[in-house]
């Protein structure tokens, strides 16, 4: 687990969230096809799924979690797109 994940995963095990309504998480990197890229780490976007999945994260079981991803696709998406 990198720092970017292992931050998600100590945020999640948190007790204040069993008190929320919502989780919101905002991420902003560079990317690629289901992929972020945070300096020399690449990250999966399914482990971030993974880490808010209700296995992971109970406190928030059965509540919304909004998660907003802003990074490029890597030309993946555009090379399509033309």
């Amino acid at each position: 687990m990198n720092e970017e994940t292992q931050y998600i995963d100590k945020d999640t095990k948190e007790s204040v969230h069993a008190n929320l309504g919502m989780f919101g998480l905002v991420l902003m990197s560079h990317g690629g096809y289901g992929t972020l890229q945070v300096g020399d780490d690449i990250i999966k976007l399914v482990d971030i799924y993974r880490l808010l999945s209700p296995q992971n994260f109970p406190a928030m079981r059965g509540k919304p979690k909004m998660i907003i991803l802003q990074a490029c696709s890597g030309g993946v998406y555009s090379k399509n797109l033309v």
